[in-house]
This record gives structure tokens, C-alpha cells and sequence, in this order.
């Protein structure tokens, strides 16, 4: 029991095809990559979902998770309202988490229902729906946990992840672990973020770092390059690294592209059970 599958998802509301109108063939290898992952993932069969995404209601210190009963959103901000998502919230799993990252010393804030109310409506983000599109269209993600990540150093997310891992094995949960994340927003003149000439250094290291499984050289990143790059997910998937602690793990990059000047990394992160600490790639 425990993380039985992972990978790393972009979220860019375009490639849905409700919500790209035709401009999600600029992003058809990103599009093809996704029903792939989401198939993949959804023959493992896994009790719970949960999805860390940089977009949610986000602390500099602690780490949120929604606790409402019922989660939802839609793409009504995307000129797409007809598209809505649900799944049930696994609050069992969610106190779980927050229990064994308050042992690890990282501070957790449980939103909404038997939480935090913080007055407004906690939806989905985009973060989460965009893969979770794909993933309930592939059969899976019914029960879910929604996790936004705290502006921590990546050991301390890390750490996070490792008190994920924990709680799923304390409850002999078998879960999917997504790090929602877009990596850098400044390959072209004209990207969201502006252009940046070391964009395209951050994203050919990232990719290369992952598809090597060198999770060390993820957590010590250049802070010039980071900041360079304006990417929105490097800590969702040091959370999810931190998910995968003492497992050997496949890497299997499916796509990346970057047509609209942010980069999208689609892949498949596979644990195989290893005594131990996370297994680097590379043995370096």
C-alpha cells in the first residue's frame, strides 16, 4: 500500500478541446501525451487521487488542503462553464496527512468543511481540473485530494511528501500522486511572463534531470535559473519526489513541448518498492 503511481501533469486550460476551440492542435503532442498518462494511471486502479497544484489558496508557511466533502470546479473562467468536475473528498486521508506532517514539522491548514473557512468559494483551480479532466475521462480520480503547496524550501515540500506517503501507508491507502506543473513561462518573446533567454536552460535541465530520476539535482537547482524561468510547478513536483522517498522509480517522459511559450512536461514517475532513500538515476 502506499504511492502505487505518479507523474508530473502541465495545466494550461487550452488543451482542452471545450476550452481551445481548435488551438489545442498548437499543443497535440501535450493533448496526445494526456490521454496516455490518464490511461495509464487509471489501470492501476488506485483508491485515491491527490493532485498538488500551484494555483490553489496558497501560504507562505503551511501547506493547504481542502476539506470540504465534496470537491468541485468548472472552466466558467475559461469561457467554458459547461465543463464541471466533482469527486469526493478522501477526509480520511486528508486528517491523516495533516497528522503525520505535523510530526515531520511542517505545518499544514485544512480549508473549508470541517477546516478553515476562509470567506470565499474554495472550486477546484485550474491546477487541479486540467488533469483531473483527463484522468475522470480515463475512469479514475472519483476520490480525490486537493494540496496546494506552501512557498517552502524544497526539502522542507519534500519532507511534505514523505508525510503523504506515510499517512496512504498508515491506511493502507493505495493512491496516485500528480504534480500538476507548467515549467518555465518565458520561452518566447511574447510568453505569458515575458521572454527570458535561460527559459530554455531550465526546462532542457529539468526534463533531462527527470527523465534520469536525479532527484537531487531537482531539490539544488540554480535559484538564478528558477527565478529566470518563472515556472509555477518545481515545487509541486519536489512534493511528489518526497511521495516517492525509498522507492526505485521509472521515469518515462511522454512529451514536452512548448507552443505558447510555457513549457508543458508530461511523465510517468513508476515506483518500484526499494529499501532505503529515493533512488537517483544516475547514482550520483
Amino acid at each position: 500500500m502506499g504511492v502505487i503511481a505518479a507523474g508530473i501533469a502541465p495545466h494550461p486550460p487550452i488543451i482542452l478541446p471545450e476550452v481551445g476551440r481548435g488551438e489545442q492542435e498548437k499543443a497535440g503532442k501535450t493533448v496526445e501525451a494526456m490521454h496516455i498518462f490518464a490511461r495509464r494511471l487509471a489501470e492501476v486502479n488506485g483508491d485515491t487521487l491527490v493532485i498538488i497544484t500551484p494555483h490553489g489558496p496558497m501560504f507562505r508557511n503551511a501547506v493547504a488542503i481542502l476539506a470540504e466533502n465534496r470537491l468541485q470546479g468548472d472552466f466558467s473562467g475559461f469561457l467554458a462553464p459547461q465543463v464541471q468536475l466533482q469527486a469526493d473528498n478522501d477526509l480520511e486521508l486528508v486528517r491523516a496527512i495533516a497528522a503525520e506532517s505535523s510530526k515531520a514539522g511542517v505545518e499544514t491548514v485544512l480549508l473549508g468543511g470541517e477546516g478553515v473557512e476562509i470567506g470565499e468559494k474554495l472550486d477546484l483551480d485550474h491546477g487541479v481540473t486540467v488533469p483531473l479532466y483527463y484522468l475522470q475521462k480515463a475512469g479514475t480520480g472519483n476520490r480525490c485530494v486537493a494540496i496546494t503547496y506552501a512557498l517552502l524550501p524544497y526539502r522542507e515540500l519534500y519532507n511534505f511528501g514523505r508525510s503523504i506517503k506515510k499517512a496512504a501507508e498508515g491506511l493502507q491507502r493505495r493512491i496516485v500522486v500528480v504534480a500538476s506543473s507548467d515549467l518555465s513561462h518565458r520561452l518566447i518573446r511574447g510568453a505569458p511572463a515575458g521572454f527570458h533567454p535561460r527559459a530554455k536552460e531550465f526546462d532542457r535541465l529539468l526534463v533531462n534531470y527527470l527523465e534520469n530520476y536525479q532527484v537531487e539535482k531537482i531539490l539544488t537547482m540554480d535559484g538564478e535559473l528558477i527565478q529566470a524561468a518563472g515556472e509555477c510547478g518545481l515545487r509541486s513536483i519536489a512534493v511528489l519526489l518526497g511521495c516517492l522517498d525509498g522507492e526505485a522509480v521509472q521515469p518515462e517522459l511522454l512529451s514536452y513541448e512548448g507552443p505558447f511559450g510555457v513549457g508543458y512536461a508530461v511523465a510517468l514517475l513508476t515506483p518500484q518498492r526499494k529499501e532505503g532513500g529515493y533512488s537517483d538515476g544516475k547514482n550520483s
